[in-house]
């Protein structure tokens, strides 16, 4: 097996008596799409928050690329691209001030941002609508934002809680598509969900 970025043992996550997650197995490869399949409550969105190093294991052991998440949240995060399941895009700003500014909030130069905008625009299928504030796009448009915001910084895995969830099956097979293309330059991909033809079409493994 390739590389392994993410590796998890026994992960287990408990709130008073519930259990959210119960001790787990996972590894995640370099280039890989991994999926987390499940109902809703099943502690997929629980296991994507102690990856990213915002909330604490219970039990078990997890290392992200090669570090404890909780011992070095900041170093896992900076790592990290993250797409939660609600968009939390700035709605009063553009498509383009979107991106930048989520650039520069990075520490990343003008020009290398600017370069990126451009990229990222014509992946996410938004170049016409550069210029448009974010409330005026629609469900689908706002989702593929949120998936290029999330590429300004060029993450080593990219993190997708529930990303087809309320899109129409149109919205919903285009933005399959932006995915099927990360996927095919090699981004690693993780990947909840509850649909089980999305974790067929996407997701190489899966933990269910």
């Amino acid at each position: 097996m390739p590389e392994s970025l993410i590796s998890a043992r026994g992960l287990t996550k408990k709130f008073g008596d519930f259990t959210a997650v119960d001790g787990i197995d996972f590894d995640v490869a370099k280039g890989e799409s991994f999926g987390l399949l499940g109902p809703n409550g099943a502690g997929k969105s629980t296991t994507m928050r102690i990856i990213a190093a915002t909330s604490r294991r219970t039990s078990g052991t997890i290392s992200i690329l090669g570090r404890d998440p909780e011992e070095h949240g900041p170093q896992v995060r900076a790592h990290l691209g993250v797409v939660p399941q609600q968009d939390n895009l700035d709605t009063e700003l553009t498509v383009t001030e979107n991106l930048y500014i989520y650039g520069r909030y990075f520490g990343l130069s003008k020009k290398f941002v600017n370069k990126k905008v451009e990229e990222l625009l014509a992946f996410a299928q938004l170049e016409e609508k550069k210029d448009v504030k974010v409330e005026a796009l629609s469900g689908g448009m706002k989702r593929r934002l949120t998936i290029a915001r999330a590429l300004v910084s060029e993450p080593d895995i990219l993190m997708l809680d529930e990303p087809t969830t309320g899109l129409d099956p149109q919205a919903r097979h285009i933005l399959w598509d932006r995915l099927f293309r990360l996927k095919e330059d090699g981004v690693t991909l993780i990947i909840t969900t509850h649909f089980m033809d999305e974790a067929e079409q996407l997701c190489d493994r899966l933990v269910v």
